[in-house]
């Protein structure tokens, strides 16, 4: 009895430690209240912008090996709003974000890679009005504060037309930047 106890112990022991070198991916939720999407593509004489205010998330994020990190973000359309009421209308409408039939964008992360040692590059899946094209954000993702939260910071450039938003090319780029800023919140 005393021999299959000590065994028991041993082999609790040595899992232990070989799981002791093993990372383990730290769970995070998106701080609904810090967080935002913001977009601009050129015009003739100005600039237009906009930004959602509607952002949730959640990212397991493994330190020790990043490329095994994953995110997940929703972006709630009806939070769109814009730099001007028409801007506003306009992409709220069925030619650019149809925001009544839907309600949300989404993205979804398939892989990383590290570019340094807080920048990364992350590929994934964005849908927006039920198409589904693959993107590849630019990361910075600063290391936990005191309080565990983590800075992210993500930006990337789209066609429009790939999500079917082509009204208005004589006014409107092609090309429209994108920003997603977040702190993200140990999950619990």
């Amino acid at each position: 009895m005393l021999a299959s106890a000590r065994a028991l112990a041993a082999a609790f022991v040595l899992c232990m430690l070989a799981g002791a070198g093993q990372s383990q991916p730290a769970p995070y939720v998106f701080d609904t209240t810090r967080a935002e999407v913001r977009f601009s593509y050129s015009m003739p004489l100005s600039t237009g912008q906009g930004r959602f205010t509607g952002v949730s998330g959640v990212a397991e994020i493994d330190d020790a090996a990043i490329e095994q990190s994953t995110a997940e973000v929703v972006i709630d359309t009806r939070t769109l709003t814009a730099n001007t009421a028409i801007a506003e209308g306009e992409l709220r409408g069925k030619d650019f974000f149809a925001v009544a039939a839907y309600p949300q964008m989404r993205f979804k992360s398939r892989s990383v890679e590290t570019n340094s040692p807080a920048a990364y590059r992350m590929s994934g899946d964005m849908t927006v009005k039920g198409v589904t094209r693959p993107i590849v954000l630019q990361i910075a993702l600063q290391p936990p504060a005191a309080d565990g939260t983590r800075q992210f910071r993500a930006t990337t450039r789209i066609r429009r037309g790939d999500f079917n938003m082509t009204a208005y090319a004589f006014l409107v780029g092609e090309i429209v930047q994108i920003e997603i800023r977040a702190t993200l919140v140990p999950a619990r």
